[in-house]
Formats: structure tokens, sequence, C-alpha cells
């Protein structure tokens, strides 16, 4: 799977942000232990050495953190490992049982820890004092039905409350087959009670931060790769506002070796006239980032 990303990275022009992710389930037969071993002393060094030889470009390691799946220990021995190679650390944590696996990131100095619904109020003070960003996953818990001992409406406010950087997710997979982030915006306006503007941050200039990425994509500012999205609508809150019922997406633009492109499902790519674009970008109309 890495090499196929590898490929999409090199043929598709748009960024890809890869993660290392064995760590996922424990191989049958085996301990969180002899898996754990198995990562750090088989398959990480063979990754590194493919990473050396330019054959992947990997920039993040997870971990489930998980009762039955991988523990603290061994979650924070695969991650050191990882982060000894390069790797930035962003993994699983929290989400169905109190792991203490914000605490363990916040130590680790991750990058983020991801889905957190059983996050205690001392991993919460964690994050922010380390700038370890939470990401939200609103779309796993209600494909999943998922009933949280702890009050999951209360998380995302204390966490603002506190100053932790709160990114929204997709989860995109299986059991949260969903890439649409208006909908995930949508939804943590609506159970995670999130306002607008903290969704569109969540999901934009936070969510970059939380891939090491906030000092090139998240916002259009000067000097940042312009990825915006063109919609027909008054403006972005519409696109959250209505329950996946998004308006005609007008263009995707952004900047590929300083060309202004535009991608149109039906003609594929081409440039856009400048007075267009400066038209576009002046007045403001319907902004938001994909």
């Amino acid at each position: 799977m890495l090499r196929v990303i590898e490929q999409a990275q090199r043929k598709v022009e748009i960024g890809i942000s890869c993660t290392y992710c064995w760590a996922h389930s424990i191989p049958k037969g085996k301990t969180a232990k002899e898996a754990a071993d198995d990562i750090i002393d088989l398959h990480l060094p063979a990754f590194k050495h493919l990473a050396i030889n330019g054959r992947i470009h990997v920039e993040n390691i997870d971990v489930f953190c998980e009762k039955g799946v991988f523990d603290l220990e061994s979650t924070r021995r695969i991650l050191l490992a990882g982060k000894d190679i390069g790797l930035h650390l962003n993994f699983h944590g929290d989400e169905l049982n109190l792991m203490h696996a914000a605490e363990l990131g916040a130590e680790l100095e991750a990058l983020a820890v991801s889905h957190l619904e059983e996050i205690s109020d001392e991993g919460i003070t964690a994050l922010a004092a380390a700038r370890c960003s939470a990401v939200l996953l609103p779309k796993t818990a209600y494909s999943l039905r998922l009933k949280q001992p702890r009050d999951i409406l209360n998380v995302p406010r204390d966490m603002l409350n506190a100053g932790v950087i709160v990114s929204l997710g997709s989860d995109f997979n299986p059991n949260a087959y969903c890439f649409f982030m208006p909908m995930v915006m949508h939804l943590a306006c609506v159970n995670l009670k999130m306002s607008l503007s903290e969704a569109l941050a969540a999901a934009t200039i936070n969510a970059a931060y939380s891939l090491g990425r906030s000092h090139t994509h998240g916002s259009l500012e000067v000097g940042k790769q312009g990825d915006v999205v063109i919609l027909n609508a008054p403006g972005w809150e519409h696109e959250v506002e209505d329950f996946a019922n998004i308006s005609p997406v007008g263009v995707y633009i952004w900047r590929v070796d300083e060309n202004i492109i535009q991608i149109d499902y039906n003609r594929g790519g081409e440039h856009i006239p400048e007075d267009i674009v400066h038209k576009v970008l002046e007045n403001g109309w319907g902004i938001t980032e994909p």
C-alpha cells in the first residue's frame, strides 16, 4: 500500500500526506508486545531502508492505542521508534476506553491524537500545554452509533476552552465511509456543539496543523499554496448548514509550479484567466478550503 501511495504522489497534482499505520490491529496468535517487537525490529528498519533509497515518502506513524489492541506501553515503544527515524507522531487514542493516550501524545510531542471521545480532563490540559492537536471525528460516532460514557457534548467545548488546537477529520474507512467535509462540519456543529466558525477553522487551518502543514496549507495567505473551492452559494456557511446538500462546485484551484489551474470534472484541467482569479479573490465569493 505504501508503494501505491508513492505512485499516487508522483502522478497526481494534489498533495498527499502518507502515514505508516501497520499498528492498527494485533496479528492472530501474537500479543501486543510481540506485534510491537515485530514493528520495531523488522518493519521499521525495512521501512527506513526504502525511505533512504527514495522508494517511499512517508511523514507520519500511527498506532491504535486501545484495549484489545496496543496498550499504552506498546504504543509508546512504537511511536518512539518511529520518531527516531524521523516520522511525525499522529495516532489513535482514547476512543472506546480511557487509555491516557492524550497524555502520552503530549509527552512525546505528537502532532496530533485522533478520536479522544474518552479523553480525561488531565489529557485535555496536557494537549493544550503541548500544542498537540485533537482530531475529532464526528462521522465515526454517527455511523457506529457509539454511546460514550463521558458526555461527548462537553468534550470539544472543554478542549476549546482549554486552548486545545481542535481539528476535524472524516476518518474515511469502511466503517465511516465519508470524505465529504461539509457533512463532517455539520455533524461537528450539531452533535459536538461547535460554532460554524470553529468548525471551519478545525477543518482547514487546524487540520493542516495536525499534519504539520499549517505553514503552507489551511488558509489563504501570501506565500501559501492556494487550495480553494469556489462554491455556488451566498456564503460558505450554507454548505455546512445544508446537510449533505452541497451546491455545485465551480472549480478547484491550486498553485502548481506558480500556475493557476482549474479542475473541472467534465473537462479536466485548464488555466483560468487571470482577471477572473483576481476578481474572485478580491471579492471573497464563498471561498473555503476543500
